[in-house]
């Protein structure tokens, strides 16, 4: 009877095991990001993590690597591709309720972790920085001068950041509503007409898919499922 080979295992990518190193940090924290749980998470021998890390610290570097290029590359990518103020931030906005391109649940995870890692805390203020200074400059380039440009860049970053933080769920008709009220706030004026229109029509027809849960396990130490923005 001739013999049949044993079905082999998908090869795992290098990007295979940052993302399951990030599920792990949002389910339960760094201190969860361990070989041996990734590679039974995998389903693979531990061994093959070496194959694509040198050690669980690279392994971590990689990790803080994606949520850089991610969460703030995005925001650069929302501003740098809107030819008009009131475009700009609404292309924020989408970008900030959407978890397919802003991960808010990676950005707390690296938050909390960043609260008892010096050097870490170090790279998360520089990300901050970074993130405002991006929307300063794009206010500046709209007639805002400075200091006025930076205070309402932090006032629009760290109200998202809050939204997060605090878990601020509201109904998508809801958050629409407030929309020239947060233009007036942040820019002193309500938003343009049509772009606004663009942006509600949008928003109403593609927000249910515009926010994927992260899996999270029933046992997990933390959640921060249906966290909204502005």
């Amino acid at each position: 009877m001739p013999q049949t080979s044993a079905k082999k295992s998908p090869q795992l990518s290098r990007e295979d095991w940052v993302e399951a190193a990030i599920t792990l940090l949002v389910e339960g924290g760094i201190d969860t990001v361990q070989i041996t749980q990734l590679a039974r998470r995998l389903c693979v021998s531990r061994g093959s993590f070496y194959w694509h890390f040198e050690n669980r610290e690279d392994l971590l570097d990689a990790l803080v690597d994606v949520w850089i290029a991610r969460n703030t590359g995005v925001m650069v990518k929302a501003l740098a591709d809107a030819a008009t103020l009131d475009d700009g931030l609404l292309n924020l906005f989408a970008v900030w309720v959407d978890r397919t391109l802003f991960d808010p649940e990676m950005d707390q995870a690296i938050r909390d972790w960043a609260r008892h890692t010096p050097a870490l805390f170090e790279r998360l203020k520089s990300e901050d920085a970074t993130r405002v200074s991006t929307i300063a400059e794009f206010l500046g380039a709209h007639g805002f001068e400075h200091p006025e440009a930076f205070i309402r860049a932090r006032v629009i970053y760290f109200t998202q950041l809050s939204f997060y933080a605090q878990e601020v769920r509201e109904p998508m008709d809801i958050r629409l509503s407030y929309l020239d009220a947060y233009f007036r706030c942040f820019i002193g004026r309500p938003a343009d007409r049509s772009a606004a229109t663009r942006f509600k029509d949008l928003m109403e027809t593609h927000h249910d898919t515009a926010l994927p849960q992260r899996p999270i396990r029933p046992d997990a130490k933390t959640s921060k499922q249906g966290q909204q923005g502005v």
